[in-house]
Order: structure tokens, then sequence, then C-alpha cells
């Protein structure tokens, strides 16, 4: 299958687009991971693209049945949940004119019942980033900071965000895929879910997965680009070349490089990968101190844990967390030594006992 038409560029264009007609009507699943993958790839067409689809809906002429009055409550529902921002013209194409001021509230009306977590009514100037993710319920967590940092998802999932990176994720991931979108570094400890899919977009990867870890580099601004496999298996699709998905397995590497997009497929990488590197930790134990593992997480994911050593200087665990999220290790050790646990101010809270 190959990736929408890339010279979309406005609403006709898409209204025009037998693929897209079919993609808004139908929503097959073959056709999701398509189109979030050209729009990961054409980030300034998102606009545009939301407004062909409200603009269908409302040339569609949805019929719904409701009373005058619950048309003026729910619209007002609608425009309290959008962002505050100055509104502008709604670009319609002047073929479809007539039908603008007799179903602009019936559009909102459409959208909201069709699902407004996806797309977003074209009558909001988006011209803030975080206005549109907030609109749309997504959640935008930039690392501005020198250093990396921990990003819980709402399916328990972990990613450490590398400096310099975002990530954007939808603020509830209770059905269909899990999706998030990646401008940067991030390394992903997925939970298992072999009913839910969690796909990373970035402007040249798509990475597919059921419940692994995994390195995802992609900057704009770089020229490379790559994915690297700690455990489990991940399916990759590329910009280039997204009907040809390539399967990688533990300690493999999809490397994309240069202006030609060359895509080179490497094993056996980790032992070149420096020690802190969080893709080459290892997180398997034997009668270890606790006090070490927890020293150890606390300086591979940069979040402070904050414990009594006295109290657990002779606790010991043995096991293998490896594949696992960040919340899930420090769970499963603290089940271990009959602990408990909270997440207070971006800092890991540990409530003891003495293994005495």
């Amino acid at each position: 299958m190959e990736l929408p038409d890339e010279t979309l560029s406005s609403v006709d264009d898409f209204l025009g687009n037998q693929a897209f007609r079919i993609w808004v009507t139908e929503r097959r699943p073959e056709d999701q991971v398509l189109w979030q993958t050209w729009l990961a790839l054409h980030p300034e067409r998102r606009e545009i693209y939301e407004e062909a689809v409200a603009t269908f809906w409302v040339i569609q002429g949805k019929r719904v049945d409701v009373t005058q009055k619950e048309i003026r409550e729910k619209t007002a529902e609608i425009l309290d949940q959008l962002p505050a921002s100055p509104a502008r013209r709604l670009q319609i194409p002047r073929v479809w004119g007539q039908w603008l001021s007799a179903a602009a509230v019936v559009g909102l009306l459409v959208w909201w019942q069709f699902g407004k977590t996806i797309f977003l009514p074209a009558t909001i100037n988006r011209t803030v980033e975080e206005q549109a993710t907030r609109a749309v319920s997504w959640k935008l967590v930039k690392n501005t900071t020198n250093q990396s940092r921990v990003v819980f998802l709402p399916d328990h999932s972990s990613v450490l965000l590398s400096s310099g990176s975002q990530l954007r994720f939808r603020k509830q991931m209770d059905a269909g895929l899990r999706e998030v979108y990646l401008e940067g570094e991030g390394f992903f400890e997925v939970t298992k879910n072999p009913d839910r899919p969690f796909v990373v977009y970035t402007h040249n990867l798509t990475t597919k997965v059921l419940g692994t870890s995994f390195l995802v580099r992609s900057f704009d601004q770089e020229k490379t680009a790559f994915v690297k496999v700690k455990t489990g298996k991940v399916m990759v699709m590329t910009a280039k070349a997204p009907e040809k998905p390539v399967l990688l397995t533990v300690n493999e590497e999809l490397n994309i490089s240069g202006h030609s997009r060359q895509v080179v497929k490497r094993k056996n990488l980790l032992a070149e990968e420096p020690a802190f590197f969080p893709v080459a930790q290892h997180y398997a134990f034997n009668y270890k101190p606790v006090t070490e593992i927890f020293d150890q997480l606390e300086a591979g994911y940069h979040m402070p844990i904050q414990y009594e050593r006295d109290s657990l200087k002779n606790c010991t665990f043995t096991g293998q967390l490896n594949d696992v999220p960040f919340l899930e290790k420090v769970r499963l050790i603290c089940l271990t030594i009959e602990s408990t646990y909270e997440l207070v101010d971006n800092r890991i809270i540990i409530h003891s006992r003495s293994c005495d």
C-alpha cells in the first residue's frame, strides 16, 4: 500500500482525492497507518487536512435529529472546549459555499458525534502548537533541560525523552491504537497489550510494536534517523518505502542516512553503545541489594528515588526487569520487599519496611 498523494495541499485537493474520501467515510484500519504517517511527514498540512474533513462532513449533509434548544446547548458545549484564540474565516471552496450558512452548526454537531478528538473544526487559528494539542485531547511534553527525563504515558508505558526532544500523545489511551508523535530521541518501554498496538510516528519513520523496549532518534534537522531494539520485536516503516516494513528483533538497528535516505539494517549493536545509553542498560539481578538497584534506576532514568537507606540496607532483589516500563520496575521491586511507592512532584517516594 502506498502513502497518500504527496501533492495534497488544499481543501479542494483532499475532497477530490478518492483515497481521502474512502478513509474519512470507512475509517479502515489499514488506511489509518498510511494517513497518520502522511500527517507525520507533512505536519504543516494538518490544518488543511482537518478543514477538508470538516468540509466533507458538512457536504454530506448528515442528518442530526435534535431540537433547536439541543443545537444551541451542544454548540455552546463544543465552543467551550475549544482553545481561546482569535477566530478566522473558514476557507471553504466556493463550489460548496451554498452549504455553509445552512450547515455550519450541523457540521460542528457531526464533528461532535463522529469523534471530536480526531477532527478539529477549522474555525480556530492554531498558530500555537500547544493550543492544537489541547483542543484534540493530546498532551505535548517538551524536554528543554540538558538531560533526559522520564515521561509516563496513560497506558503505563514510559519514555526516556532526550534533551531537545518533544513527545505528543493522547491524554487517554483506552481504545484503539496507542499513538505517539516524536520529534527527537526517546527510549520507549511499552506495556504489553497484543490487542492494541503501540505506534511511534516521526518525520522519517513509523515504528509499530505490541510491547517491547527500543530507542528511536529522528530530529527534523538531522540527515540520519534510527531505531534500535533492546527487547521484543518492532515493525518499522520508512517514509521512502512505507509499503516495505522492516522487522527488527533484539539487538538490531534500522538506520537511515544521507540525502539518499539509504536504509541499512544492522545486528549486534549493543556492544557498540556507551554503558550509560538506555538501550545498553541491563536490569537483570541476582540477590542484588535493593539500594544499589534504586541508585541504578535513578541514574539511568534521571528520576529521583527517595527511600530510607538504613531500612533497605539488607533488602535484595532477584529478577529480570529489562522488558518492563520504569514504574513497573519500581512496583515489582517494592512488591518483593513488601513496600509501596508513590509518584510525587516528579520523584519516586518509597515507603518501606526493614528487611532485618
